[in-house]
């Protein structure tokens, strides 16, 4: 009975040392997986909000263009298509400036927006996008 106990504390004893032995390992292992492990969940971050980002920005474009088709003149039709884009982008922060254009078959809104200064585009530990995202949508007018 003795030689069991004694073999079993040698067993114990082996997986203690064994595990202070280890420690070491998962520590130059964390060392070396934690900063890939922290670039892809920045990565994950700044490019989701860069799409983010850019799907608003297309979605006011188209806002502001299929609004801008109600005006009864091209200027009428400026100032619709930009409040739409206002009216989209309201809740996103940064800045946007409008662009609208007329023919007599279509209308194009061009939409330039800049992130905000505390955004995650503007980290410097991965390589970003930008911080200028353009969208541009186009509706050929009503033929009488």
């Amino acid at each position: 009975m003795t030689g069991l106990i004694r073999f079993s504390r040698g067993v114990r004893t082996a997986v203690f040392t064994l595990a202070r032995g280890e420690r070491g390992a998962v520590i130059v292992e964390m060392a070396l997986v934690l900063p890939l492990l922290l670039a892809l969940l920045m990565g994950i971050l700044v490019y989701g909000q860069y799409f983010m980002l850019a799907h608003s920005v297309q979605q006011a474009a188209n806002d502001g263009a299929r609004a801008s088709i109600t005006g009864l003149d091209a200027a009428d039709r400026s100032a619709v298509g930009s409040r739409a884009v206002d009216r989209s982008l309201q809740a996103v922060g940064g800045t946007h400036s409008v662009a609208v254009s007329e023919t007599s078959e279509a209308i194009t809104v061009v939409v330039t927006f800049t992130a905000a200064s505390d955004s995650f585009l503007r980290s410097s530990f991965i390589p970003s996008p930008g911080n200028v995202i353009r969208a541009r949508a186009t509706f050929e007018l009503p033929v009488d």
